[in-house]
């Protein structure tokens, strides 16, 4: 859009220049043509004043676009990816067995500009839920519009430096937990759940797919907007080796 701008100024200026310099000479005076050499001084003169001519209409073009011609070399741009391609484990060790308590992953927003991102602010804005045998039909979550806090500690506001780094964990699927019934005839099992950054509630983990989208607004950028995707096949297991093949997610921004 700014070299739209500044290219249709620039054929302003020579339109200008040219109807100032050809027509208007008809209406002051008789013209002279004459056929005589110019001298080598006369035509470094010319070739002068035709460099100032186009120096000046350059001037003029950064003094209107200044601030846009700046922002094209001064910008936040952030890199937006998850941690790893499969879900990390929290592991704990009974009496020489390992298990997962939880799979979980981290996005990271890395700053590739050369400024400084202020007043960065993240958003959930949708969350939908989809069948894994039918990517049509879905279930749609009120997620409300608060914006979320960068940990737990944290303001839902921070400046992230040029070639600077923020993490965050974007979601944790806990294990499924066996809970004593007071009956002991059988006990009872809480299902795995997800937990998603933003979204106000945990969720009972099913098979199928979930997608989430999400903004990060600064005051010196453009809003960017960014997907992440989970898809489980409803069984669970208790290593990370085995569980992500069962266990897939994806980040792609929009």
């Amino acid at each position: 859009m700014l070299w739209k701008k500044i290219v249709a100024t620039a054929i302003v200026c020579l339109i200008i220049g040219y109807f100032i310099g050809v027509h208007l000479p008809y209406n002051w005076g008789a013209i002279m043509i004459s056929d005589t050499p110019i001298s080598k001084a006369e035509y470094y003169q010319l070739v002068t004043s035709i460099f100032e001519a186009i120096g000046t209409c350059a001037a003029v073009i950064v003094a209107l676009f200044l601030n846009e011609i700046r922002a094209c070399f001064k910008k936040v741009f952030f890199d937006i990816a998850l941690s790893s391609e499969d879900a990390l484990e929290e592991v704990e060790d009974i009496k020489g067995t390992k298990k997962a308590l939880k799979y979980y992953n981290h996005i990271e927003f890395f700053n590739k500009g050369n400024i400084n991102a202020q007043n960065c602010e993240l958003y959930l804005e949708n969350a939908e839920f989809f069948l894994s045998e039918n990517n049509k039909n879905c279930d749609s979550f009120s997620v409300g519009n608060e914006p979320i806090n960068w940990g737990n500690n944290s303001s839902p506001m921070v400046y992230v430096p040029s070639q600077g780094k923020k993490i965050l964990r974007i979601f944790e699927m806990i294990a499924p937990q066996k809970q004593s019934n007071p009956t002991g005839k059988d006990d009872n099992i809480i299902p795995a759940q997800y937990s998603f950054l933003g979204f106000p509630h945990n969720v009972d983990a099913k098979k199928g797919k979930w997608e989430l989208i999400y903004c990060l607004n600064s005051t010196n950028s453009k809003p960017q907007r960014f997907k992440l995707s989970i898809e489980w096949n409803g069984e669970w297991e208790g290593r990370q080796a085995d569980m992500k093949k069962l266990l897939t997610m994806k980040l792609e921004q929009l």
